[in-house]
């Protein structure tokens, strides 16, 4: 009995102990948290978009391609029987008043032509033909006129123009005439050995004045007295 006793006091006494007031203390310092939070940065496009829907098919660039341009050189070779007659060289180059003009100022000639550059007195081509055309009302007749330059004489002689005659019309503004060296050149005007014949057509009106005339055509056809 006497144990229980002294147990039971030394339970009371344990139990006053302990709501003794207890002295404070300061609180410890707050432990810092680390937060570590996800931003979400948006990708800026480095390329514009395109209005371009994506089940669009975009073309292929095109794949450069060469071309290779052969120029042809022109001919300014002079036809053979020309040259072997000597030094000139006939041209099928017309002077730019080879038309003519009227005295209102319009072109009176057009499409002039000739059947070749040269021709001879005693081999083939003994002749050619020369054309032309007018659209002027006023013009009812085209005289053919030419002249000699001889190449033999030093200078140059060149003979007075003279009349061939009329040309050949169709009624519908062209005309045509054939010269043959036997036949329409005179015997003063042939006896060169190598001479250009120059050329031009006069408009005749009805009355028989001249309307106007073409350009002198000069130094483009060559005449041969003997065989090259």
């Amino acid at each position: 009995m006497k144990k229980f006793l002294i147990l039971a006091l030394a339970l009371v006494l344990s139990g006053c102990s302990a709501l003794s007031p207890v002295s404070p203390t300061s609180a410890p310092p707050p432990t810092a948290q680390v937060i570590i939070a996800t931003v979400l940065v948006p990708v800026v496009a480095t390329q514009p978009p395109t209005n371009v829907p994506t089940d669009t098919p975009v073309p292929p660039s095109p794949t450069p391609q060469v071309v290779v341009v052969t120029a042809t050189p022109a001919n300014t070779q002079a036809p053979q029987a020309a040259t072997n007659g000597g030094g000139a060289t006939a041209t099928a180059t017309l002077p730019s008043d080879a038309g003519g003009l009227t005295k209102g100022g319009q072109v009176l000639f057009t499409n002039l032509t000739r059947s070749g550059s040269y021709f001879n007195l005693r081999c083939p081509p003994q002749d050619i033909t020369f054309g032309v055309s007018t659209s002027n009302s006023a013009v009812v007749e085209v005289d053919f006129y030419y002249r000699m330059e001889d190449l033999t004489t030093q200078p140059t002689t060149i003979s007075d123009w003279h009349n061939l005659g009329k040309m050949t019309g169709d009624k519908n503004g062209n005309y045509t005439i054939d010269i043959n060296t036997l036949q329409q050149l005179g015997p003063d005007l042939r006896a060169s050995a190598k001479a250009w014949f120059d050329y031009q057509f006069v408009g005749i009106a009805k009355d028989g004045n001249p309307v106007g005339n073409s350009g002198k055509i000069s130094q483009q056809v060559l005449y041969l007295k003997d065989c090259p």
